[in-house]
């Protein structure tokens, strides 16, 4: 009775079974690849990132507590933070508000590599009032 339940074609898995078995476990495996070297790449470009974005939040602090008003043009120049030396550059340009400016800052370790980048405003204050004539009258 054992001898007709069992039949010869369900034995074992066919060829087209067995690729396409392989195709999905190929797929898996180079999904997984391409996960973990991303994951690397991450882990050692992370510490430049963080003092590439302390640089440029820097850069924007200082425009925000300068008095003075910048043109709108680039600036540029090298900052050493973390034993490393940074070049940073700021793009100031005119906003749709008089009394605005936005800053962009881009930070990285060569000229043709950014970092990191920053985009902040700056507003003009009126100047303030003399001491004096607050209690003269």
């Amino acid at each position: 009775m054992k001898s007709r339940l069992y039949k010869k074609s369900n034995a074992g898995f066919t060829l087209l079974e067995t690729l396409v078995a392989l195709a999905v476990v190929a797929i898996a495996m180079a999904a997984l690849w391409k996960g973990l070297l991303q994951g690397q790449y991450v882990s050692t470009e992370l510490p430049d990132r963080i003092v590439a974005r302390w640089v440029a939040q820097n850069r924007l602090i200082m425009r925000q507590v300068m008095e003075e008003w910048p043109e709108t043009r680039t600036y540029s120049g090298e900052e050493s933070m973390a034993g490393k030396n940074w070049l940073w550059e700021e793009i100031i340009a005119s906003t749709t508000v008089a009394d605005m400016r936005r800053v962009t800052v881009n930070v990285g370790r060569s000229d043709d590599k950014i970092i990191y980048t920053l985009e902040g405003y700056l507003h003009r204050t009126q100047p303030p009032i003399p001491y004096e004539r607050i209690f003269t009258r």
